[in-house]
């Protein structure tokens, strides 16, 4: 043993640490760093965030229908190339067929809540809680067949997680079949060939999100993969509190042979899925919805998995991985924690003509249920097709053809206020990127969307929300303007210039003018310079107020007022959906006394609460509706001074005569400054109060 040095006591048994000043100091730093983390990932992909905002209007009882009353619990199914939509609610079954704008309803018991809508060879399967017996019914025309009882495909209640899979005759499920029979859920199959269920063990909480049969070359190696997250195992404070994972089933698996295996699935193995930005250091690790896009030649291996994922700072990321890469990583890795060599057949093996799994090789999968490699997403990257400030719930992809033959992928995804983001996939040529065309409003009044459904044929989206359902258009090729400049920067590939208008590819006789992945995709058209706004001569009454409108179609373009070629002020979209305003006073031989406040980048969430604020010039007294602007501005530099100074620069005075400013943190004493005669430095200020006082009289409060 080697002696301590001198001057040191030798080692003592340990003993528990009190964290010191020293010690917490470090710990509020790495958490600063943490949230300053968080809040620059908001920003890493600058065009992550969609270029319009859409209202989708439709027609009432053609492309959106009213439920009539509250369902909290909605589940959607539709038929590709049907025009007929199924809506299983709160004791009812609604019938919608959009193009003839007619809708029907059937009655169920009280207290039922539909949770499964399926087609089956004797009718629409419908099945629901049944007042916690559930129960299912066959709908055949308009007749209505009770089944009775049938445990397994729906729930007890209609908040659990639950997850039901039809092939054939089978029948998958993670629905416990007894209300107080335990809290572990499971993996069944509840009909087929043999009823079997995964291990108590091999899960931990899971939260289940997809699941579908691959059928690979061999009939026998047809694989069931299910995605879900579950609880992570381990329990360091820094490690996540929930990992993502894809796990597999051999179709034909028979059970084991010894009693203890007999009725449980023998091929169980599960991975992580891997979404993370080694270059960022971005980590995201809740999966939230996943959908499977086959391959158009047939090749199982091609098929891609989208995932979406979020993080604690409900962040999100898009990644893609392949069936091939997840196969591969099924068969050739080993099994984490386990350090001896793998039984033959090694576990998760498919075996021909339903052999029985050897009871070793379940033993060594049922205590050791993962493998060590990691399923990555694609490309030579390994990282997330694109991440985002916003929180995505859903998605599905459509994989089109643009009018010059090259194909993409277009993402649909919801987010967690209601709305849907659609985003095109870069292609393969060079110079490609992503890119958010635009943010879609699709219901009457904004609400969560509780399902989507994608029909790539007929092309048409179906969301229903709490109060309705909506069939959206996959070409909404009428909301862009500008002209040809505007309907090509939208890099929508549906949509093209044809004859002096924005159509749809799909309503054209001919090939129309696109140009999805340039990064000056207008300089196709015939004139690349924009078409200009007609000028607009307003007469004004002197001492009059009068508001300008700054029309922002696309966020991701850069806004200014002009006067006399030269610009005057910014005019920043920020979160702003329609236009920010200008106000404008006219005082003759004096000049104008102004206050400029730019709602764009400082208090993004607060941009409609702000547009009040934006005033050039301000009179004294102030306009009506100034009062609530030193709330909102007190409240965004507080919200912001934790992310950088950019919010310094929110007021900028210019010329001011009878306007005093005063900055500075609440209850501090910065003395207030007149701007009579001089530029007030209020962007060397700290951030804080801002108040708007009268140079001569009594100061102004606005109940701070």
């Amino acid at each position: 043993m080697t002696p301590p040095p001198p001057g040191r006591a030798a080692p003592s048994a340990p003993r528990a640490r009190v964290p010191g000043p020293r010690a917490r100091s470090v710990l509020l730093l790495r958490l600063l760093l943490l949230l300053w983390a968080a809040a620059a990932s908001a920003q890493g992909h600058s065009r992550s965030g969609p270029r319009i905002f859409a209202v989708w209007k439709g027609h009432v009882g053609q492309d959106r229908v009213d439920f009539g009353q509250t369902e909290p619990h909605t589940v959607l199914f539709h038929e590709p190339g049907s025009s007929s939509v199924w809506v299983g609610g709160r004791g009812k079954v609604y019938l919608f067929d959009f193009p003839e704008g007619k809708n029907a309803s059937v009655r169920t018991d009280c207290e039922n809540y539909i949770t499964l809508l399926e087609r089956r060879s004797e009718g629409l399967l419908a099945c629901g809680t049944n007042a916690r017996h559930p129960s299912c019914w066959n709908l055949v025309n308009d007749t209505v067949v009770p089944l009775g009882e049938m445990r397994g495909y729906a729930p007890f209640s209609p908040d659990e997680n639950s997850l039901v899979l039809f092939e054939g005759d089978e029948v998958y499920s993670t629905i416990r079949k007894q209300e107080y029979n335990g809290k572990i859920p499971r993996f069944r199959r509840i009909r087929g060939e043999s009823e079997l269920y995964t291990s108590d063990t091999v899960m931990q909480n899971p939260q289940f999100i997809k699941a579908t049969i691959v059928h690979q070359d061999q009939a026998y190696d047809d694989k069931i993969y299910y995605f879900f997250r579950e609880d992570n195992p381990d329990k360091n404070p820094e490690a996540p509190l929930n990992v993502s994972r894809v796990a597999q089933l051999c179709r034909g698996d028979q059970g084991g042979e010894s009693s203890l295996s007999v009725s449980k699935w023998n091929t169980f193995l599960k991975a992580m899925l891997v979404c993370s930005d080694a270059a960022t250091n971005k980590n995201f690790n809740r999966l939230q919805d996943v959908f499977l896009l086959p391959d158009p030649s047939g090749q199982w291996r091609d098929t891609r998995v989208y995932g979406v994922f979020s993080n604690p700072w409900n962040y999100s990321a898009v990644c893609v991985y392949s069936l091939g890469d997840i196969d591969k990583v099924f068969r050739t890795s080993s099994l984490k924690g386990y350090q001896s060599s793998l039984p033959n057949p090694r576990p998760g093996k498919c075996l021909p003509d339903q052999q029985p799994i050897p009871t070793e090789t379940f033993q060594v999968a049922d205590r050791h249920p993962e493998v060590a490699q990691r399923v990555e997403p694609m490309g030579p990257l390994k990282t997330p097709l694109f991440h985002s400030k916003y929180h995505y719930q859903k998605v599905v992809v459509h994989r089109m053809q643009a009018s010059h033959g090259e194909t993409y992928h277009v993402l649909y995804l919801t987010t967690d206020r209601g709305t849907i983001h659609k985003v095109v996939e870069p292609g393969e040529q060079e110079h490609s990127f992503i890119f958010n065309i635009m943010e879609i409003q699709p219901f009457r009044r904004a609400a969560a969307i509780q399902t989507m459904s994608l029909d790539a044929e007929r092309r048409k989206l179906y969301v229903s929300s709490q109060w309705e359902v909506s069939q959206v258009p996959l070409d909404l090729c009428e909301v862009y303007g500008g002209g040809c400049h505007g309907c090509l920067m939208s890099r929508d590939p549906y949509c093209g210039w044809d004859q002096g208008r924005c159509v749809s590819i799909y309503s054209s006789q001919r090939s129309v003018l696109q140009s999805i992945n340039p990064v000056e995709p207008h300089k196709e058209c015939p004139n690349p310079k924009p078409d200009k706004a007609p000028l607009q001569k307003v007469s004004l009454a002197p001492n009059s107020r009068y508001y300008l409108s700054c029309p922002m179609e696309s966020r991701h373009a850069t806004y200014s007022w002009r006067h006399k070629e030269n610009v005057e002020q910014s005019c920043e979209p920020g979160t702003s959906r329609r236009s920010s305003t200008a106000t404008t006073s006219v005082r003759p031989r004096r000049a104008p006394t102004s206050a400029r406040l730019s709602t764009g980048s400082c208090c993004p969430r607060m941009a409609s609460w702000l547009s009040t604020c934006w005033a050039m010039p301000v009179p004294w007294p102030p306009p009506s509706g100034w009062g609530s602007c030193p709330h909102s501005l007190l409240a965004c530099w507080s919200t912001r001074a934790s992310q950088g100074w950019a919010c310094l620069r929110l007021l900028q005075p210019r010329a001011l005569e009878r306007l005093t400013l005063r900055a500075g943190w609440p209850g501090s004493s910065l003395p207030a400054a007149s701007s009579r005669g001089q530029n007030n430095p209020v962007e060397d200020a700290r951030p804080g109060d801002v108040q708007p006082q009268a140079a001569a009289g009594p100061q102004v409060a606005h109940g701070w």
